[in-house]
């Protein structure tokens, strides 16, 4: 069947060929789904999808295993509720209606009793429909949505929104002539992005990556430079001082198009190479020799990844990224930073509502009034600039305007500032995926907490605390329109290709579906017209001319280069914002600085006597997103154990050899993994994988499928005073550790 035509497997009996766009990750692959009478049979790349990515789609492991993963015997399929305490793994099967009747009443009753900020919500990375989860909340009355906008996404898109006015959104391309790599792997992280880089680099573009352990895009660079963890704020402001001491940089469009010159040359006296070497580790020659190669070879661009967002001086590095790329005239011509603006359709900030939450309760907001780079202001400030220049808003509220995720988990427990008694999750998996994983597990255990609902695939540590836990639809089952947050230069649609309910067998809800629901059954109605999400999609689609039927699949926006010289920047001075306004109105630096991380050798010398390593964290697998897909046999025995990176040098002097599990502690906790040489990193260097939890261990507690066996979320600190002072990203890249012998833990999967 794989080698004959569509149409000749659509004339056998009853199987249909469906086009569509896998969102299991970030690569967006077309595909071909082979269904018989509302019966997956497999998913075959497309041949005809224009969207290239590297590693191809035809060796993907999660493809191939689509059938086993949708039919799994673990999936969650109808609404469940607890009737023995939290944890103890006791449940009782319930109709949707009567689900969604008690939880309406619940929600009601404490929002009588509490005020609507007591509801909070935890979600997981854009790959559900969350305008509709921010619909009901900014209707409810809570500004209280939390999940990674903090540490992914987020930090990039507000940063380069606040200082060039509109964030470019990977826009790599093969007509680059200098690739810079900043915290970021995109060979197993970015399949888009890696293909453009592969292109590229076959025409000769040269390659700096900057990361503190040798990826695969560092094996093949013609510079890595292995910098300090937590230190690339400092690195960036002395390849800044290069460029400008050496008069590289693009002289006519910094004397008409950027702000603030005169103010970065006085920063710029604070970073004087001999001290940007002693913070960084890394040559003054190098540093150098990195400046000169971006700067000589444009256009050029840069793609940051989580390892700037996961870090102190997040904001401080990714603003001056920002000016690199500004002062070197990359931004918005072919092969640099294309700037696409919006896609025009309805935007996703329109179907949120977010104007229809009163500032009074926007105000409320969890740890606004101290990382404001992360609130309602900025987002004023942003969104009037942008909406300015470019006729319409981009990117979504629940990623650019989160409550602090961190000071949440703590509001619940204290009730300070005030009480948060309602929790949401929508397919993610906090006690996994979120930081301080101690502090989740408080909160979620707490009486405090008098209604928490899990809305999932299959269930998770987190869904083991619920109260509800209810199934989710994939991808497979529901439509979707897509053009990366509204920033990207493609746009696409695809309708569902296997039905979300089958009775008899499964009722998989969509995310509109529930709070549309819910939201009807607590006074919404009026805001929720369309009665299907295919109603909902067709709108936004009409500006367009389009409907779900009728949209062609995909379109690839055309590149419109130096659209600033018609319309200017979409800032406060029309300007790229070498000092930036938006910053300085929050009460900020509004030019780059270098902060040591305070738990670092830097920042806490004493501290490296008994935990003498530093810990990275967030390494990534090509065979799983973040914490899924374990319980997937197929795709685990490709697999099997959490990885732990330890240089054979450091492993010698602790006693450990390839192969040994170790503990790996911090101050907050401990966790063992497997041990890895790897020996293309500083000694002093620990680099630990994140997302393991082990599906096949029990359930009900206390082991909780083994949350605190090998999750390294255990070991990093949720403290506010370790997050970045602006916008309130958590380190996960330079914690303090030690290490030492562990035997496995029992009961996990054998390869």
């Amino acid at each position: 069947m794989a080698h004959q035509t569509r149409s000749e497997v659509e004339s056998q009996a009853g199987v249909e060929v469906k086009p569509t766009v896998c969102f299991w990750c970030k690569a967006e692959c077309g595909l071909l789904a082979y269904v018989k009478d509302g019966v997956l049979l497999k998913l075959e790349e497309d041949p005809d999808w224009p969207i290239k990515c590297h590693p191809p789609t035809a060796g993907c492991v999660r493809r191939k295993a689509a059938v086993e993963y949708f039919y799994h015997p673990g999936r969650l399929n109808y609404p469940l509720k607890r009737v023995g305490e939290r944890g103890e793994g006791k449940w009782q099967r319930m109709e949707w209606k009567d689900a969604l009747d008690e939880i309406a009443d619940k929600l009601a009753r404490l929002r009588d009793r509490y005020g609507p900020e007591t509801l909070a919500a935890t979600g997981g990375t854009a790959r559900t429909h969350d305008e509709y989860r921010a619909r009901f909340f900014n209707l409810f009355g809570s500004p209280n949505l939390l999940g990674q906008e903090r540490i992914c996404f987020g930090p990039r898109s507000i940063v380069a929104d606040a200082i060039v006015g509109m964030f470019p959104n990977y826009s790599l391309t093969r007509d680059a002539r200098c690739i810079l790599l900043l915290g970021v792997e995109p060979l197993t992280s970015r399949p888009m992005v890696a293909k453009a880089l592969l292109e590229a680099r076959a025409q000769g573009a040269k390659l700096i990556v900057v990361d503190p352990c040798q990826t695969k895009s560092a094996s093949m660079a013609d510079l890595w430079l292995p910098v300090r963890p937590g230190t690339d704020s400092a690195l960036l402001l002395g390849m800044i001082r290069v460029v400008v001491d050496e008069e590289l940089y693009d002289k006519d469009f910094v004397e008409r198009w950027c702000y603030g010159f005169e103010d970065l040359l006085e920063r710029l006296r604070e970073y004087p190479l001999s001290r940007v070497s002693e913070i960084t580790g890394l040559p003054v020659e190098r540093i150098q020799q990195a400046a000169r190669m971006y700067a000589q070879n444009r256009p050029a661009c840069c793609i940051e990844g989580e390892g700037l967002e996961h870090s102190y001086t997040s904001v401080q590095a990714l603003h001056a990224r920002w000016i690199l790329a500004a002062i070197c005239g990359n931004i918005d011509v072919k092969g640099g930073e294309i700037q696409m603006g919006p896609p025009g359709w309805v935007p996703t900030r329109d179907i949120e509502l977010w104007d229809h939450l009163p500032e009074s309760q926007w105000r409320k907001m969890i740890g606004a009034d101290r990382f404001r780079l992360s609130s309602y202001d900025a987002q004023v400030m942003l969104m009037r600039n942008i909406t300015r220049v470019w006729g319409a808003p981009v990117n979504e509220m629940f990623h650019q305007c989160q409550c602090h995720t961190p000071s949440a988990y703590r509001a619940i427990i204290t009730g300070e500032p005030y009480p948060i008694t309602a929790l949401f999750t929508t397919h993610s998996n906090p006690m996994v995926t979120e930081i301080a994983t101690k502090t989740v597990y408080q909160a979620l255990k707490s009486p405090n907490l008098q209604l928490y609902v899990v809305i999932d695939f299959f269930m998770t540590p987190s869904a083991e605390l619920a109260d509800y836990v209810l199934p989710a639809a994939t991808w497979l089952e529901r439509p979707d329109i897509w053009a990366f947050s509204d920033y990207g230069g493609y746009m696409w649609a695809r309708e569902a290709v296997l039905p979300h309910i089958v009775p008899g067998r499964y009722e998989h809800y969509r995310d509109f579906d529930i709070w549309r629901e819910l939201g009807i059954r607590l006074g919404q109605e009026e805001y929720w017209p369309w009665k299907t999400l295919e109603e909902a999609l067709d709108y936004r689609l009409a500006p367009l001319g389009y409907t779900l039927k009728t949209f062609p699949r995909v379109i690839l926006r055309p590149v419109v280069e130096k659209k600033y010289e018609k319309q200017g920047f979409a800032t406060t001075t029309g300007k790229v914002e070498l000092r930036s306004t938006v910053l300085e109105a929050l009460g900020y630096d509004p030019l780059p600085r270098y902060m040591p991380p305070p738990e670092s050798p830097q920042g806490n010398p004493e501290l490296t006597r008994d935990y003498p390593y530093i810990l990275i964290t967030g390494r990534r697998i090509l065979y799983y997103y973040h914490s899924e897909w374990r319980q997937v046999e197929s795709v685990r025995k490709h697999y099997p154990y959490p990885i732990v990176r330890v240089h054979p040098e450091t492993a010698r002097a602790e006693g450990i050899t390839e192969g040994d599990w170790i503990w790996i502690e911090t101050p907050r906790g401990r966790v063992r993994q497997k041990v890895q040489f790897f020996d293309k990193m500083d000694p002093r260097i620990i680099s630990a994988e994140h997302g393991w939890w082990y599906p096949e261990l029990p359930g009900p507690e206390p082991s909780l499928h083994g949350v605190f066996e090998s999750n390294i979320n255990v070991c990093m600190s949720d403290d506010p005073d370790h997050c970045n002072p602006e916008i309130g990203s958590y380190p996960l890249r330079t914690a303090l550790c030690r290490i030492y012998k562990a035997e496995p833990p029992e009961g996990i999967y054998q390869a």
